[in-house]
């Protein structure tokens, strides 16, 4: 029997083939530099990482069905163009990066990762993907630990960076544009969507825990 072929299969096949082989294809014939070849893994082991990462680790059941969310595939859909944006963008007009600026993305990819994987591990069981829409974990509660004592959406927090951080490593100024344009309002939206669903879900609980917390930056240390 064929395997049914869905959306966020579709996101991975891209995410750990197509964008690889674009990477080596301009490699290959645009900058056969040493540079150009690091670059070429680090793009393609950070897409590949973050396709798993989102799509892999998710302890839902049936995380690989897509239930209609459309802010999930927008945000992937922008994420995987803005990956194909500043690819072109370094191999056909950059094609050297100063290193101190790669050094600064490199500085928010590393908080991008502290952020995610934090925000991930303080889920425990309520790591999901599917955050909006059909409800795939039956018994949620409102997770007040590690990095959501000080923001409410650390693991977005993270993607945002992340979004920032890799066309400041690879120097290409429009792919930047494009992801504080396109990129980081999306990933803002998706989060306030999720902040609908989990007023339905707590209730009074959730608005204090909104006037305690702030959505991307801290407002108050809390004292335990």
């Amino acid at each position: 029997m064929a395997r049914k072929i869905t959306l966020i299969k579709l996101f991975v096949v891209t995410g750990n083939f197509l964008i690889p082989v674009y990477a080596f294809f301009l490699y290959f014939t645009c900058l056969k530099t040493f540079q150009g070849f690091l670059f070429f893994l680090l793009f393609s082991a950070a897409i590949i990482e973050r396709a798993w990462e989102t799509f892999k680790t998710s302890r839902e059941k049936h995380r690989d069905e897509f239930h209609g969310d459309w802010t999930l595939a927008a945000v992937t859909t922008a994420y995987i163009g803005l990956f194909f944006a500043f690819i072109t963008e370094f191999y056909l007009f950059v094609k050297s990066a100063d290193m101190f600026i790669t050094s600064v993305g490199f500085l928010f990819l590393g908080i991008s990762l502290r952020m995610r994987f934090w925000g991930m591990t303080a889920l425990g069981k309520q790591w999901a993907v599917h955050a909006v829409g059909a409800q795939k974990i039956r018994k949620v509660r409102l997770i007040k630990i590690g990095p959501y004592r000080y923001v409410r959406h650390p693991i977005y927090l993270g993607i945002i960076l992340e979004c920032i951080a890799f066309p400041i490593i690879a120097n290409t100024p429009y792919s930047f544009l494009i992801a504080l344009a396109i990129c980081v309002p999306l990933v803002v939206i998706r989060a306030r969507t999720e902040e609908k669903a989990s007023m339905r879900r707590f209730g009074e609980k959730y608005s204090k825990y909104k006037q305690e917390v702030g959505m991307f930056f801290p407002t108050q240390i809390f004292h335990r």
